[in-house]
């Protein structure tokens, strides 16, 4: 898998008649240092940020008016695989596709409801999967044809066997499988995606993950943010997972790679797959309403790597393959935002 370079930081825009959605091409390229350290600790990460300005917009996506207030929200997905380009649906339904690397667009097939925040997405092959599971576990696929049209149609899928079903975590298994898992009925379900139907992994176990996992080629194993158990806030920190083997999956957990002072408290957490055995991490905080200025919101954006060891130098509490593995951290920038305003990483 090659490097990927840019990760998508797409931001609500307040204005006085109209909001707007703007997209930020962050350059990663310049994160990553020619040989940086071990973590060592998390004292020492959480020194290493600086605060740094966020790139121009490299694109404005507008909603429909709408005279009702809150009912211009639009949704934003990651076409990811081999495209890397982002898909917008406004609160009417209708999506197009955006390309960063080419900045262009083009229409798609418009969803047939309003995507309700938030919506789980993945990407396998060229098709987009979305199941949104506060519509009552709707679930449709964006499915590209090779035909003679060239274009991607949407396709209603089967819904999840679970009325009530609530996704925690999920990734995608062997190119043409998606697992969907869920802590309250404590299982894992499988999506195939050649013949639409669904299956049951497993009962008793559920994927560790926070989110969506996904596999690293360098190091077979799939990565995600799981829940520390070396702290007693359970943060949520890089962690590996092989997810090809017939027993229960040893998962492997790596230090904090940025600690933050005491008047930030953490929002929520985004994992980008850089390829290559590279990440970024997104980390999203709030100050205190009594903090000095008000409420304010940041975003910390670092890059780690992760590379290959001795067992006895091993980060992740074991080997893997037969090798240990340990986490590399480079760059971390702060970005301050505006406090009350949405936000995706992709």
């Amino acid at each position: 898998m090659s490097v990927r370079r840019f990760v998508h930081l797409v931001l609500e825009e307040f204005a006085p008649r109209r909001s707007n959605y703007t997209l930020r091409n962050i350059d990663m390229d310049r994160f990553f240092l020619p040989r940086p350290s071990p973590v060592p600790s998390a004292a020492a990460a959480a020194d290493a940020v600086e605060y740094g300005s966020l790139p121009c917009p490299a694109m404005t996506f507008y909603p429909p008016s709408s005279s009702l207030s809150g009912n211009q929200n639009m949704e934003f997905f990651l076409l990811g695989g081999n495209h890397n380009m982002v898909v917008a649906a406004d609160q009417s339904c209708r999506t197009v596709l955006y390309d960063p690397g080419e900045h262009a667009v083009r229409t798609m097939p418009a969803l047939p409801y309003q995507v309700t925040l938030p919506a789980t997405s993945v990407t396998v092959g060229d098709d987009l999967y979305i199941l949104d599971v506060d519509d009552g576990g709707s679930f449709h696929g964006l499915i590209y044809e090779d035909g003679l049209n060239e274009d991607w149609r949407c396709c209603a899928l089967p819904p999840p066997p679970l009325s009530d079903f609530e996704v925690d975590s999920y990734a995608v298994i062997g190119g043409t499988d998606i697992w969907l898992s869920t802590h309250d009925n404590g299982g894992i379900y499988c999506f195939d995606t050649v013949r639409h139907a669904w299956s049951t992994v497993a009962t008793r176990w559920t994927l560790p993950f926070v989110g969506l996992a996904e596999y690293c080629h360098e190091h077979g194993l799939w990565f995600g943010l799981s829940h520390s158990t070396r702290d007693r806030r359970r943060s949520l920190v890089l962690s590996a997972l092989d997810l090809d083997g017939g027993e229960l999956p040893l998962l492997r957990s790596f230090p904090m790679e940025f600690t933050p002072p005491d008047a930030l408290n953490l929002v929520s957490s985004d994992l980008v797959n850089l390829g290559s055995g590279k990440f970024c991490i997104a980390r999203f905080f709030r100050t205190d309403e009594d903090h000095r200025d008000g409420e304010e919101l940041f975003a910390v954006l670092t890059a780690v790597e992760v590379e290959r060891c001795d067992d006895d130098e091993d980060d992740a509490g074991g080997g893997a393959n037969g090798g240990g593995l340990r986490m590399l951290k480079h760059r971390s920038e702060m970005y301050k935002l505006t406090s009350e305003m949405m936000y995706w990483v992709l």
